[in-house]
This record gives structure tokens, C-alpha cells and sequence, in this order.
């Protein structure tokens, strides 16, 4: 795959990690926003990385989104198998989204097809009201296959997918046509992106454990959002902003988690200059944006972002404090204007960082009263009873 044009074009900006916290959501809806390209800000590449010292905001280029608004809210998937295929399709719709550690309680409704021809399958998702993330499997001898992991669809697709085996046992290669059908394409292309990509880049770090100005992660991060921009015009507005919340997600917590071990690694040698150093190494060359040009709903159906969020707080409080206080953490996703995504994180912190015997008690009670959507209250409730807090 070609190199990306533009080298500046990654993690859009906002506070650079020395500094103090800024709040960065401003509504809070539960449906997705059909957005008005004439009256919307040019979106900005969410993750940026800057080539100087200087900071630099580069705006994407945009083409005219084509914004879909279906009559019918059923979602068909026409799934066609190689002929002799002894597997049968299904699919799993995850009801409430899902997040990388399955934060939701969702229940997985799996959908059998309505009907089948031969090797063609027919599967019909009735009165969806909003998008969803589903996946696509085929029954197997010892266990169920994953063809598709995890692909978001909105009310009123129409997809036919062709499913081709390849030399590899249980890999398999996927067409996607019909209506909508860019941003599969453009979902399918983000696995092999990595992948298929041969060209020889800096690594990470250089020797003395500074970021490298031409790393992998920039590279790879914008692959990504290259395929975004290729697929644009094909996208609604809700799946361009969601893939590019599902990128800035998976990159940004991939950066902030690998950058929290070298700070550690810093402290249990005691070298507070070499810790000092590779945090600033950290903000001159990666500087996240807030969001702002993304869709508050949108930045809560992604299953990316709010833990990145969360990493990205966790990094911060240790680079002001050298040591991570969950207590701290809490208090700063408290400030999430974002009240439902604030919401997911205070969930997602207590189920996955906290220690509720470590907390006695204190913070999550606390957090039952802030907390205002019945799914995440419910989770926490549940942590409760489970932990005898």
C-alpha cells in the first residue's frame, strides 16, 4: 500500500499531556446524529502526529458525505458461500454495543438466515432504530468460525457478502457489495492494512527510549485513516466519524499503554530525568484531540473510545503525580461533559482497574450517585453484590 500523503495527517490535537486537563465533550444524545455536511466543520484526523517539535493541525481532506436516511429500517445481508461449503452462516448483533473488554451486559442475539438458496444466504434484521456492531461466522466441526469480527451496520443496509476460502485453514476473503456497502469495504481493508504493509520503518523507540520520529504506530495509525478518507464519499456521516472514534480509540490506547510501561520502567530505576524526558518526548510527538469534531453519540457507540479515554487520563495522572491514583483518575472522568460517555468510563474504571477491596467501598458508592443510565448503574450494582462491598 502507498505511503500516506500526508505525513502530519494522525491524532488531531488538543492538550498536550504536561498540561492541565481540559473537558472535551459538550452534548449528550443517545441516537446518532445525521449531520449536515453544509453547516459541519471539515473534520480534522483524530490522531496527529507532528514530524517537529512544532505543533502543527492539518485538516483532512473532505469530500461531500452522503448522507443516508433510509425509508425502511430493516438491514438485509445476502451472505454467499463457495460452492461445497459444508459451514452455515450466522450472524451475532451485539444489542448494546460492545467495547475490546466487553464492558456491556449486552445480550448477543445471535440471527439464523430467514432463508437459503443453495450456497446463498438470507438474513433480515427488522426495525432496527439505530446502528449496531454485529459479527459473521460459520459453524465449525470443533468450534464456530469468526469471518467478520465486530463490523458495524446502520438501519436500512443492504449487503451482499461473498465468502472465499483461501489457502490458509478457517481464513477466508470477503466481498462486500450492495447499498452502504463502502464502509464494510472499508472495515475489511483495516485488517489486511497492517498486515499486507511491507515498507521498513523506524521502530518505536530509539536507544536512549525516546519516541522515534518515524515509527510504526504513525505509519500504521495513518493507514487507517487513509482508507477512511478513500471510502468517505460511499460513508454515511455516522460511519465516517465512528471509524475514525474506533482509530483514535485502538491507536490511542495501543500509544498511551505502551507508554505507561516505559514510564514505569523509568520510576523502578529511579531516573526521574529519564522519566521527565520520554513524557515530554511523549507530548512534543503525539498530541490527541478532544473529540470535538466527532459526535458526542457517536463517541459513546464507539467500541474504542471510552477506554482510551480512560488511558488517556490514567497517563496523565501519572505523569503529574508518578504513580497512578485511581481515586485521581475518578475525580477527572467525573469532569466528562459528556455525561453518558463520563457514564461508560466510571463503569468501565470500576470493572476493569478498581479494586473494590482496594477502594473500600468509598469511590463506587460515590459513583452511584453520579451516575445517571440504568445499563452502567446496573454494572456497577453488580460489582456490589459480587464484591461485598
Amino acid at each position: 500500500m502507498a505511503e500516506s500523503i500526508n505525513a502530519a495527517k494522525l491524532i488531531t490535537i488538543a492538550t498536550p499531556l504536561h498540561q492541565s486537563a481540559k473537558r472535551f465533550m459538550y452534548n449528550s444524545e443517545n441516537e446518532p446524529q445525521n449531520i449536515n455536511p453544509k453547516k459541519m466543520k471539515q473534520m480534522k484526523s483524530t490522531l496527529n502526529r507532528t514530524s517537529k517539535l512544532a505543533l502543527s493541525r492539518v485538516n483532512a481532506k473532505r469530500n461531500q458525505v452522503v448522507v443516508t436516511s433510509p425509508a425502511k429500517k430493516n438491514v438485509v445481508f445476502e451472505i454467499v458461500l463457495e460452492e461445497g461449503t459444508i459451514s452455515r452462516p450466522f450472524l451475532v448483533v451485539y444489542e448494546k454495543g460492545i467495547d475490546p473488554h466487553r464492558l456491556s451486559n449486552t445480550i448477543k442475539t445471535e440471527i439464523q438466515p430467514k432463508s437459503n438458496t443453495g450456497s446463498s444466504y438470507i438474513f433480515e434484521l427488522k426495525g432496527q432504530s439505530k446502528p449496531l456492531y454485529f459479527s459473521l461466522l460459520l459453524t465449525g466441526y470443533l468450534m464456530d468460525i469468526t469471518v467478520a469480527r465486530e463490523f458495524h451496520f446502520e438501519p436500512g443496509d443492504d449487503i451482499k457478502i461473498t465468502v472465499h476460502k483461501t489457502d490458509v485453514s478457517n481464513i477466508y476473503d470477503l466481498d462486500f457489495s450492495g447499498r452502504a456497502s463502502g464502509k464494510y469495504r472499508c472495515q475489511n481493508e483495516f485488517l489486511y492494512a497492517v498486515e499486507t504493509d511491507t515498507v521498513k520503518v523506524s521502530p518505536e523507540f530509539t536507544k536512549d527510549n525516546q519516541y522515534h520520529k518515524d515509527n510504526q504506530s504513525f505509519r500504521y495509525t495513518n493507514l487507517l485513516y487513509d482508507l477512511i478518507e478513500k471510502y468517505q464519499p460511499e460513508m454515511s456521516d455516522y460511519s465516517y466519524h465512528l471509524l475514525h472514534a474506533d482509530v483514535l480509540g485502538h491507536m490511542g490506547r495501543h500509544l498511551l499503554t505502551d507508554l505507561q510501561v516505559k514510564l514505569h520502567d523509568q520510576l523502578s530505576k529511579k531516573d526521574i530525568t529519564g522519566f521527565n524526558a520520554l513524557a515530554k518526548s511523549f507530548s512534543d510527538q503525539y498530541q490527541f484531540d478532544d473529540g470535538r469534531n466527532i459526535p458526542d453519540s457517536v463517541l459513546l457507540d464507539s467500541k474504542e473510545y471510552a477506554l482510551f479515554m480512560i488511558e488517556r487520563i490514567k497517563t496523565k495522572v501519572l505523569i503529574d503525580f508518578e504513580t497512578v491514583s485511581y481515586a485521581i483518575v475518578y475525580e477527572r472522568i467525573k469532569g466528562e461533559a459528556n455525561e453518558a460517555l463520563r457514564d461508560k468510563m466510571i463503569a468501565a474504571l470500576f470493572k476493569y482497574y478498581v479494586r473494590l477491596e482496594d477502594d473500600n467501598g468509598s469511590m463506587i458508592i460515590d459513583a452511584l450517585a453520579v451516575v445517571k443510565d440504568k445499563e452502567c448503574l446496573d454494572i456497577l450494582k453488580k460489582l456490589i453484590d459480587y464484591q461485598e462491598v
